[in-house]
């Protein structure tokens, strides 16, 4: 049981708590229900929009990192252009891409369960609540291939293009000779 769903289920013990002691709808007890759900509701956005800035901010630090990354690699392969400058690079944003999916599955998660508290406030009023469903079930292949994910591709591509063309000779090394 993963720690959004135990928090959940304790949401849920408190909320029946505070409904199971109303007389019937309209009573103050389901309005200290509706109160609690709105405060989870604006702690669970709270939560969701930092982690929606943590994916931004990764985003940000992965580009700032790169290039250093790469002079820091040439400097050890004596100044030459090296496939290993590439390898790095492909490296750093590997990591970066397995971050930012983590961050986005929580975000997602965060969401999921704001849906569950929205049905359930839903739920005691006396006007009918169609809902749609406006987030899917995420998991980690859907966390880590969804539309938020490609800067990483494009920066991917970008370096295994240039590493290709580095082992075909399209680029010289400074000392003149193919890698």
């Amino acid at each position: 049981m993963g720690v959004s769903e135990r928090v959940a289920r304790q949401r849920d013990q408190k909320t029946a708590a505070v409904t199971s002691k109303s007389d019937g709808p309209g009573n103050d007890d389901q309005i200290k229900a509706d109160e609690l759900d709105k405060e989870q509701l604006a702690q669970l956005h709270n939560a969701t929009l930092k982690a929606s800035d943590y994916c931004f901010e990764l985003k940000k630090l992965c580009a700032t990192i790169l290039v250093p990354t790469g002079a820091l690699v040439s400097v050890f392969s004596d100044k030459k252009l090296d496939p290993a400058v590439f390898v790095s690079g492909l490296l750093v944003v590997a990591a970066f891409w397995l971050a930012d999916a983590v961050g986005f599955y929580y975000q997602r998660k965060l969401r999921i369960a704001m849906d569950h508290i929205w049905r359930r406030r839903a739920a005691r009023c006396s006007e009918p609540y169609v809902y749609v469903p406006t987030t899917q079930p995420v998991g980690a292949v859907r966390a880590a291939f969804n539309t938020s994910m490609i800067y990483y591709l494009i920066l991917g591509l970008i370096l295994t293009a240039c590493l290709i063309l580095l082992w075909a000779g399209a680029f010289s090394t400074s000392s003149g000779q193919q890698p």
